[in-house]
């Protein structure tokens, strides 16, 4: 029912003067601007209701719309922290529980990928601790937080610094040269059980050295890095295609930092960072366990 304001003699209050007939009409004459004011003040307060509660839902699911169109969502970050985001591209949901004891603003995260290997500080500092590693081409979610040359990331359930300078909004460009994330033309197969870096190292020799069409992943037993996914072996043929293996090795050697390699052995020779030279190695006793027929890669 529609609400109709009252007169004074409906609140049974006695009228100052008897009402005759025009008194009773230059009355109602005068409350019909009363009434739509009235109607107008409840539509808007209905109105603003309906906007509050809106936004209370918005407020509540953690979703906000930042000036650029995207969807930002908001995180818990102290709030000395700066809440926009660079490099321009949407805000992304993290899906992770981010520790915030104090005061918190909305956070915007960006998708970035490394560009080589990179190790995540506690804090923005070289010497800071050591929290963990991005394998080049890995993805992170980046707070717009630059300091030191460093840039805040999202680091499992809490933050890390990484150099900021090493960190590109493109996949493909994050990679270098002659390098590749894209999936070997010959199958997925041997990707089973490795690590992310085994299969970058995987998929680059795969994409440059069409020649070679056989590889060993993952097995189990034997030496630590096949049984822990982090060695691969590239197989040829023994004596035939030898200049082919050292192309390869050579090639890996070429990107050790950026495949983080531990080791290249190939025809009963080892090579490693920490002595950069081909050494000799003892006979195992078979043309494989020498590695005649495959070279072997290992990452860190």
């Amino acid at each position: 029912m529609q609400y109709q304001p009252r007169r004074v003699s409906d609140l049974g209050e006695a009228p100052t003067k008897p009402v005759d007939v025009v008194d009773d009409s230059a009355a109602e004459l005068e409350s019909v601007p009363r009434r739509v004011a009235h109607a107008v003040g409840e539509r808007l307060l209905r109105l603003s209701a309906v906007v509050a509660v809106a936004l209370a839902v918005l407020a509540t699911s953690g979703v906000l719309i930042g000036s650029s169109g995207g969807t930002a969502v908001a995180l818990g970050l102290p709030s000395s922290s700066a809440s926009s985001s660079l490099g321009g591209g949407d805000a992304i949901l993290t899906g992770v529980g981010l520790k915030a004891d104090t005061a918190s603003v909305p956070l915007a995260l960006t998708r970035l990928y490394a560009k080589a290997s990179l190790n995540i500080r506690a804090e923005a500092d070289e010497n800071s601790k050591l929290l963990g590693e991005l394998d080049a081409a890995s993805e992170v979610e980046a707070t717009s937080e630059v300091k030191n040359s460093y840039r805040r990331i999202v680091f499992k359930d809490d933050y890390g610094w990484v150099l900021a300078d090493e960190l590109s909004d493109s996949a493909s460009a994050a990679l270098p040269a002659g390098t590749t994330m894209a999936r070997c033309s010959r199958g997925a197969a041997v990707e089973k059980n490795l690590r992310k870096g085994t299969v970058f190292i995987y998929r680059s020799v795969c994409d440059l050295f069409s020649a070679v069409n056989s590889f060993g992943g993952w097995r189990a037993g034997g030496m630590q890095f096949h049984k822990n996914g982090r060695a691969l072996d590239i197989m040829i043929t023994q004596g035939k295609e030898s200049a082919l293996g050292w192309r390869i090795a050579k090639y890996l050697i070429a990107h050790a930092s950026v495949f983080k390699i531990d080791h290249v052995i190939f025809e009963q020779k080892i090579w490693t960072p920490s002595s950069p030279t081909w050494t000799k190695m003892a006979n195992r006793g078979s043309a494989t366990a020498n590695h005649m027929d495959h070279v072997h890669v290992a990452i860190k």
